[in-house]
């Protein structure tokens, strides 16, 4: 498992794909639904590069979560990397807002996918209301 920073174009792209890829697959209905929100433009990478970054984090960790309950220190440490990598507030709510679509975009959120959304959130020091509100203020743009 790679523990190396993304380059900061990228960060919020490995942030997000991290969490796409904590169930161990890429879901075609995920993908629509960030084309939905342009989530691509929005966090600065093309649907390829996104596709080729979720693929890396999945054959890095998203295939061993499904092993255990808990996020065990090896993917603490790879998670969090990724993670740190997006310092601005504000791109961490938009990660968020577009994380919390892309769990239930397959109608059912797994507990890998629940894992990671759920630690993202606690390390930005981020509530589930704030995403809310930011969810529905971006409907309304």
């Amino acid at each position: 498992m790679t523990h190396s920073v993304p380059a900061p174009d990228e960060a919020l792209a490995h942030a997000l794909a991290m969490i796409v890829a904590a169930n161990g697959r890429i879901d075609a209905r995920e993908l629509s639904a960030l084309d939905e929100l342009h989530a691509f433009r929005r966090i600065g990478v093309s649907r390829e590069r996104f596709v080729d970054i979720a693929r890396s984090c999945m054959a890095d960790v998203g295939v061993h979560l499904c092993d255990r309950s808990w996020l065990c220190a090896d993917h603490l440490t790879y998670i969090d990397a990724l993670l740190d990598a997006v310092p601005d507030k504000s791109d961490r709510m938009l990660v968020c807002r577009l994380a919390a679509t892309v769990i239930t975009a397959d109608g059912r959120v797994t507990h890998d996918e629940r894992l990671v959304y759920d630690h993202a959130l606690a390390r930005w020091r981020i509530n589930q209301s704030d995403v809310t509100h930011a969810i529905l203020d971006d409907r309304v743009r």
